[in-house]
């Protein structure tokens, strides 16, 4: 008979869930038992099981903190639960993580699929940058780069002193700062949280023009906050089961060291901070892909864009502006300036042809609305004498 203990945190649906995993393993292998240590068990450390005997650990706490009372208690071999093994120990080590690669793509599948089609994406991570949370922001970045999305990321104030007023609020500027709609996914519900009430501080309508994701479903979080919040559900405890196969293994053969394995994703619980009820969302998004298709056409009109949208004028008007701050005339003069300033730039295209190449019939009002926008003549600015703020 294999003895192993477990540390279980119960106020976290993350370690109770693995907690499960692991005693459904123990269930289905008649030679394993386990019992559990921390908050929300009968025994509170490892010292009080030592009598136990027990020979491997599955532990998610702090490697430093827990590591000598671990061998202490005569555990011959540890599983880490989202924490590297310790550099030196008598142990036979391994770990298991959350994919956090895989985190990433449920949340960007949610923002980009079918539903709702977003174009802009950005990320909120711990304040204290843990290396899985970088993790799931690089993960989202890179999948936005594959579809040519834009993505940002918040930074927050790196002061010890910032309160968290400070944080609240430069999260506000941030959040409405970026280009709508947007997808914000954060790292953890919490954080999701703070996202939800930065935008209420800066009058971002969510979901209209910002949807909001988290991680986890801590439902005393998910249910309370409003809008109520979406949530990317870790497989937690697929991972405790795995932790405790990893565990097994490490008691029963010669190893000392097992490479890093990993648990995916059970879903994405849908609520009210990503939802698009009346395809709002996706109308517009429909819209801003025709207009980045079409808007050198001299002849594209409002109702041509309305048509590909799949609404009527007058909706996708409404929605447009809800959504985006701006008209859908004033999106496609943007979109015909910015291949304006791409042909200037990159090419030796002579400037009185570049008007009706991007749509405009009248070159010199093209040129006046030039100079008025970006402060500088079209020359100016192929010759690299722009303002600073262009």
């Amino acid at each position: 008979m294999l003895r192993i203990i477990a540390n279980l945190y119960a106020a976290q649906k993350a370690s109770r869930e693995m907690t499960g995993g692991i005693l459904r393993y123990a269930a289905v292998h008649q030679d394993v038992e386990v019992r559990l240590y921390g908050l929300g068990a009968a025994q509170r450390n490892i010292a009080e099981l030592r009598d136990w005997q027990p020979e491997g650990v599955i532990v998610s706490t702090d490697v430093a903190g827990e590591i000598r009372k671990i061998e202490r208690a005569g555990c011959r071999a540890a599983v880490f639960v989202n924490v590297d093994p310790p550099a030196k120990t008598r142990l036979r080590c391994g770990s298991v993580f959350c994919d956090n690669e895989a985190i990433a793509k449920a949340a960007f599948g949610l923002f980009a699929g079918k539903r709702l089609r977003l174009r802009h994406f950005a990320f909120v991570g711990t304040r204290e940058g843990e290396p899985w949370s970088v993790e799931r922001g690089n993960a989202l970045r890179d999948c936005a780069q594959q579809v040519g999305g834009t993505f940002a990321s918040f930074d927050p104030p790196r002061s010890a002193r910032a309160s968290q007023r400070r944080n609240l609020a430069a999260l506000a500027r941030w959040a409405a700062g970026l280009p709508k709609p947007c997808g914000i996914f954060a790292a953890n519900d919490l954080r999701a949280k703070d996202v939800i009430d930065a935008c209420r501080e800066a009058a971002i309508p969510v979901p209209e023009q910002v949807m909001v994701l988290g991680v986890n479903d801590e439902e005393f979080i998910c249910r309370q906050v409003q809008p109520t919040l979406s949530s990317v559900v870790p497989d937690f405890e697929k991972g405790g089961y795995l932790a405790a196969e990893t565990l097994v293994e490490l008691l029963r053969g010669r190893q000392r060291l097992l490479p890093r394995r990993t648990f995916g994703v059970q879903g994405v619980v849908g609520r009210a901070s990503t939802s698009d009820p009346y395809g709002a969302g996706r109308m517009v998004s429909l819209a801003e892909e025709f207009i980045r298709a079409y808007a050198t056409s001299s002849d594209i009109s409002v109702g041509e864009v309305a048509k590909a949208s799949c609404a009527s004028i007058r909706l996708l008007q409404k929605n447009f502006k809800a959504i985006t701050g701006t008209t859908v005339c004033e999106a496609i003069q943007a979109a015909r300036l910015q291949r304006v300033r791409e042909l200037l730039t990159e090419t030796q295209t002579p400037i009185g042809q570049i008007g009706e190449l991007c749509g405009f019939g009248d070159d010199a009002y093209l040129k006046k609305l030039f100079r008025r926008r970006f402060h500088c003549t079209m020359r100016d600015w192929r010759n690299g004498m722009r303002p600073a703020e262009a």
